[in-house]
């Protein structure tokens, strides 16, 4: 009998060290599972928010007791409309309540509120963004934006109480963020805008983790037909409760191609691709 145990025994071991190494490799994937989540969340946190600010400048622009120009704000669909109090010196986006196909390719529907504080663009100024039953892609997402206007094309940016509701949970979020426009504010279109974004934000994932992120390179949007749907460059630093440490790259191919491809390097070792 000791024999046969003593036959059976490199067996048991390899056997051993197999399920022990399968059992470690499937914990390390959930991990990697998680952590990507965050990169995940602000990306889509940082994206929409972006877009929110689009749409607001773009309505700025176009109507003509704020701005002095009578025009279409070329970012909004057609089944969405503006209007303008002057009295509260507000103005309301409604997409309405059933989904409105965007130019960027998503789905929305509900409002964003803006009031102003003295006149946008000018230093000192501050435009307070609500969302009200806003949904894009069918998340709803809450939140309240306050800029200030450094100058013309700089602004300062405080996000606070923000929620993305995702099938698979919900994401939250703050953030305080730099955004500055290095090429089309000469023009009346917003299609030849480009934007950089630096932020510092702190969140929770979908799977209840919290997170904080800062900008290691400065986000890149740009606003020409085919591109606004994502960032095209920067890098994001993103560092996980449990200790894990993220890094989101926009641009791992090079060039900044209009695509939504992102590399997220995990503790700096292992590198995934994501399609946000």
């Amino acid at each position: 009998m000791k024999i046969h145990i003593s036959k059976q025994l490199p067996l048991m071991l390899l056997l051993g060290s197999t399920l022990a190494f399968t059992a470690c490799q499937k914990e390390e994937d959930v991990q990697e599972s998680i952590d990507v989540e965050s990169a995940e969340a602000n990306a889509i946190a940082d994206l929409e928010m972006a877009s929110v600010d689009e749409f607001v400048e773009d309505v700025i622009s176009a109507e003509p007791q704020l701005n002095g120009r009578v025009a279409a704000p070329e970012s909004l669909p057609d089944c969405a409309t503006r209007t303008y109090n002057s009295d509260t010196r507000t103005v309301t986006i409604d997409f309405g309540t059933t989904n409105c196909l965007c130019r960027d390719g998503k789905s929305r529907r509900g409002k964003i509120v803006s009031k102003f504080e003295g006149r946008p663009h000018q230093e000192g100024s501050k435009v307070i963004t609500t969302l009200v039953d806003y949904y894009v892609n069918d998340m709803r997402i809450t939140g309240t934006r306050t800029v200030t206007y450094v100058s013309r094309n700089k602004k300062n940016v405080v996000v606070l109480d923000a929620s993305i509701a995702t099938p698979g949970g919900t994401i939250t979020w703050r953030a305080e963020r730099v955004i500055e426009r290095i090429a089309g504010g000469d023009t009346p279109q917003m299609t030849d805008d480009i934007y950089l974004l630096n932020s510092r934000a702190a969140g929770v994932n979908r799977r209840g983790v919290a997170y904080t992120s800062v900008t290691e390179q400065p986000l890149k949007r740009v606003l020409a037909v085919g591109c606004a749907r994502h960032f095209v460059s920067g890098i994001i630093l993103i560092k996980n409760e449990n200790g894990h440490t993220l890094r989101l790259n926009y641009d791992p191919t090079g060039g900044e191609p209009c695509d939504n491809i992102a590399e997220v390097t995990l503790n700096g070792r292992r590198t995934k691709i994501i399609r946000l």
